[in-house]
């Protein structure tokens, strides 16, 4: 049957109607939904803005967060060759915090000025001068001194900008932390750090690559699936989110880090990135349901898929910021326990109403969508029009339980229904 190269008609999504059945799909199958995305946030590093607001509340008296490696080694220094207690150095130097000075200087004694250097984490997060905001500073201030006097300025008048700036700096680029690793690799490098430093900063950076690419984002197709299985089966089971690593597939792996390269390039143009992040937000979504297709038709059906609702989807997201501000007023909880699956089911609902589009429409590379039992509605629908072809009855068609489609023995479903 011939394409239809004409633009595809553009409908309004009902956000209000999208919003009530993902909430419905969430409550029905709350555990397993709150299970699968508690994991991403602590394998997979999803929903940052869950784990750097448990992160700043858990560091909010955390001195880590004020004083970079070198000066805690200044401090540390002083407070040696003076004999000054761990109460003196923390007035004397406006810390506020005699804990965290002595922790500096047991550090200091075990591991010297290195065991100053490493990060402050926590059970829910991390955050100090390693961060990527310190990472992007690093590339685009090549004086130190021109550094400081920024981030003293910053601070003075803004109550601690700089610290509370990386925390959702680092919740914004959390998906894109090998980029920031290469970065402060290079940028050691440039700066002529020890070759120990950078040898460290360049093997850090291939570890968290591969990380990147065969875990986490397999993972994240892997939840997406969960959450398509979760729409239309009642019990899909947690153990869907490790679908592709039974089937042994790398293809998705590969397109999700191609779109990572992508959407990296994009950012350098400012003003093209928020258009191709929602132009290639469909991608893990048609992985999960296609695990075979081709890196650059996944890339390219996303772009046609969401051709002409680039808008709409940004509304969507921007309708979810009273839940971000009330999981950041709650420390994480109601992210934890409500807005991350909440938002993702709701992800999963666009997603449904895009690719029922581009069914219909029969837009350029929608034969990939080929998981006809993710929407048993629009199967029906397909059906019955199918049966009017061919001159049968389509509600005899209609009238026929769902259920009878035999599910293929190689497609595997959450809900066993």
């Amino acid at each position: 049957m011939k394409k239809n190269e004409d633009k595809p008609v553009v409908i309004k999504l009902d956000r209000k109607k999208i919003k009530q059945s993902a909430k419905g799909r969430v409550k029905r199958n709350y555990i397993a939904c709150i299970a699968v995305c508690f994991i991403m946030v602590f394998i997979a590093g999803e929903y940052g803005s869950t784990t750097q607001n448990v992160s700043s509340y858990d560091n909010s008296h955390v001195a880590d967060l004020k004083y970079d490696a070198e000066d805690k080694e200044e401090i540390i220094e002083d407070m040696v060759k003076n004999e000054l207690t761990a109460e003196q150095v923390s007035d004397k130097w406006q810390i506020d915090n005699p804990d965290a000075v002595k922790k500096w200087l047991d550090a200091y004694k075990k591991y010297g000025v290195d065991g100053l250097n490493s990060k402050e984490v926590t059970f829910f997060g991390s955050s100090n001068d390693t961060s990527n905001l310190e990472a992007l500073a690093d590339a685009f201030s090549f004086s130190r001194n021109a550094k400081e006097k920024a981030q003293n300025y910053l601070n003075d008048r803004l109550n601690n900008f700089t610290a509370s700036a990386s925390v959702y700096f680092d919740s914004a680029t959390s998906s894109n932390s090998y980029q920031f690793s290469l970065l402060t690799a290079i940028m050691n490098v440039l700066g002529k750090k020890s070759t120990w430093d950078t040898i460290v900063s360049f093997v850090y950076f291939i570890f968290q690559l591969m990380f990147t690419i065969f875990i986490v984002n397999v993972l994240w197709v892997c939840e997406r699936r969960f959450f398509l299985e979760n729409h239309t089966y009642k019990k899909t089971k947690i153990g869907r989110l490790g679908f592709l690593f039974r089937e042994r597939t790398l293809h998705p792996a590969r397109t999700m880090f191609v779109t990572s390269i992508y959407q990296t390039l994009w950012a350098f143009t400012i003003v093209g990135y928020p258009i191709k992040h929602y132009a290639y937000s469909m991608v893990p979504f048609i992985c999960a349901e296609n695990p075979n297709i081709k890196t650059r038709k996944a890339i390219k059906l996303s772009i046609a898929m969401t051709r002409g609702y680039k808008w709409q989807l940004f509304k969507v997201d921007l309708s979810m910021i009273g839940w971000t501000l009330l999981s950041s007023i709650s420390f994480g909880a109601v992210g934890v326990f409500w807005s991350n699956p909440y938002t993702t089911a709701i992800d999963a609902e666009v997603y449904l109403q895009l690719r029922r589009e581009a069914i219909k429409n029969k837009i350029e590379g929608y034969e990939e969508l080929n998981d006809k039992l993710l929407d048993l509605d629009l199967l029906e629908e397909l059906m019955a029009e199918e049966a009017a072809q061919k001159g049968e009855n389509p509600d005899i068609v209609r009238s026929i339980p769902i259920c009878t489609i035999k599910v293929p023995e190689n497609n595997e479903n959450g809900g066993g229904e």
